[in-house]
């Protein structure tokens, strides 16, 4: 179906690029990932593309980049048709993409990326910085996007590698900007002022389309909506005067039906024993900056603990020190009364479950299969022979089904999966191996098997369904007896399903709080105006 033209689009400035998808399909083998859609992206004003994970949304945004080709229908730019359908005439006709994975080279500085592909040259092809640097400074003086220019860009913080994506596409010269998941990563106040960048882009008259699964930002955000069901466009409509329009009607467009109720948080027994004790664990960094300081805390058998705090004060250092990823690391980590600190990762994996934010660098094999990433480092349990062959199937096959991974098809590459599909995968390995995790009496020779998991925003860039599914999993594991450890973002998540919240702020834990504290609270320790 077709949205009505979105609301602003008659705003002055600079003129947007009208994007038109008439019946577009795109099939991936006997897969349809979108199936005869038909939209709309008028300029002016900020249109939300919604939908559970695999609903055809970020194959629709690249339809409309260029970046795929429609197997059947076609895309038009200004009432013409794309073809070729490229980035590279995207580009030309005005249509820029931010992809949901930054598309940047963490050695380069961020003015080399920002040129990168469109470089001002001097007589003899010879880069002319001087002329790159005025160019990128009045654009991020007309944007209102500051980044440090010569900054190296694997320094940059999330936010501001958001940013210089965005910088790219418009020094690019792109008219319409298409962002996938552009918040997945950012922190609330980060994603606050993306919106505010992305109003102001708007109101100059730009076309801004962005798939996202976080709702408040659509109720909050958005002036158009289309929701997406099976790779088809289930509604499309204007967002503006509908204010009183809630997540969870957003969530029944979405799955066709009632949301799934929220996960009950188990019951932590009264005397449970620590498991995962960590003390004094410290990380330096480069220059001799302290990453982490000091850490010290336990999360008990059965106990949900909840890391709060903006991103990049030693979230993820936490997380890899934790696994063994961090082999400076001083201090102590002990699972089921086991001192580990000298183990190597692949010693801890037996014992300690782990998802790293990144699941891409850090998680999943996106050349290899889906089952092959479902067993990643688990065949070494298995029998050999034809046993064992069996005995991996039948552990694809549980996962498959339990974690509801879509499509559920073993030998699908895991890169062609959608990113709540590759995360089910990578949470799946992490909490599938469910064993009790309480030691016996008197200190046990060997750490428990699986006996804690450590999960680095399990949820992020997931739908509500897989959200639930994921939620459901952790609680089942802390029911069976796990100590879990969740680092998030999404504070609303922490508070849902932790038993308490630990404020990490500048490498160091300055709080334990209740999940039901106030937001102002919780704030106050993450500015470091309310210690422990």
């Amino acid at each position: 179906m077709t949205g009505p033209p979105a609301s602003g689009a008659s705003a002055p400035g600079v003129p947007g690029a009208v994007i038109e998808l008439d019946g577009v399909s795109r099939r991936y083998g006997a897969h349809i990932a979108v199936r005869g859609a038909s939209l709309r992206l008028a300029p002016g004003a900020i249109h939300a593309i919604v939908g559970e994970n695999g609903a055809g949304k970020s194959t629709l945004l690249k339809l409309s980049a260029g970046v795929i080709a429609p197997d059947a229908g076609v895309v038009r730019v200004d009432g013409d048709p794309l073809r070729p359908a490229t980035p590279a005439e995207a580009a030309r006709r005005g249509v820029g993409m931010v992809h949901q994975h930054f598309m940047l080279i963490g050695s380069f500085r961020a003015l080399e990326n920002l040129v990168l592909g469109c470089e001002p040259v001097r007589r003899g092809g010879r880069l002319d910085l001087a002329v790159a640097r005025a160019r990128a400074g009045a654009l991020m003086q007309a944007a209102g996007l500051s980044i440090p220019l010569d900054a190296v860009t694997s320094a940059l913080t999330v936010g501001e590698r958001q940013r210089l994506e965005i910088l790219r596409v418009l020094y690019r010269g792109a008219r319409a900007i298409l962002l996938d998941e552009p918040t997945a990563v950012l922190s609330p106040l980060e994603a606050d002022e993306l919106y505010a960048t992305l109003r102001r882009l708007a109101r100059e008259g730009r076309t801004v389309a962005v798939v996202t699964h976080r709702l408040d930002e659509v109720v909050r955000f958005a002036d158009h909506v289309t929701v997406m069901r099976r790779g088809q466009i289930a509604l499309s409509r204007p967002a503006a005067g509908r204010r009183a329009e809630t997540e969870r009607d957003l969530t029944r467009a979405i799955m066709g039906g009632e949301p799934p109720p929220d996960v009950e948080r188990p019951r932590l027994a009264e005397g449970a024993p620590a498991v995962l004790e960590v003390a004094g664990l410290t990380v330096d960094g480069a220059g001799g900056r302290r990453l982490l300081d000091g850490v010290t805390f336990a999360v008990r058998a059965g106990e949900i603990a909840g890391v709060a705090g903006v991103e990049g004060n030693g979230q993820r250092e936490l997380v890899r020190a934790l696994a063994g990823m961090e082999p400076g690391a001083a201090g102590r980590v002990a699972v089921g009364g086991v001192d580990v600190s000298s183990w190597d990762v692949r010693a801890r994996r037996a014992c300690l479950g782990v998802v790293h934010e990144d699941r891409h660098a850090e998680g999943l094999l996106p050349g290899a299969s889906v089952g092959d990433n479902l067993v990643l480092g688990d065949l070494g349990d298995l029998p050999r022979g034809a046993s064992g062959r069996a005995a991996e199937a039948a552990l694809v096959a549980r996962r498959v089904d339990r974690f509801r991974v879509e499509p559920p098809d073993p030998a699908r590459l895991a890169g062609e999966l959608s990113g709540g599909n590759q995360q089910k995968i990578v949470v799946a390995r992490a909490l599938d191996r469910i064993a009790p995790a309480a030691p016996a009496q008197g200190a046990p020779t060997r750490a428990p098997r699986r006996a804690a998991a450590i999960l680095a925003q399990p949820t992020r860039g997931v739908d509500v369904g897989a959200a639930a599914v994921i939620h459901g999993a952790i609680a089942e594991a802390a029911r069976a007896g796990l100590a879990i450890l969740v680092i998030s973002a999404d504070l609303g998540e922490l508070r849902r399903l932790c038993h308490r919240l630990l404020v990490m702020r500048q490498g160091r834990i300055v709080a334990s709080l209740p999940p039901g504290c106030s937001d102002e609270r919780i704030g106050r320790a993450m500015l470091g105006l309310e210690a422990a």
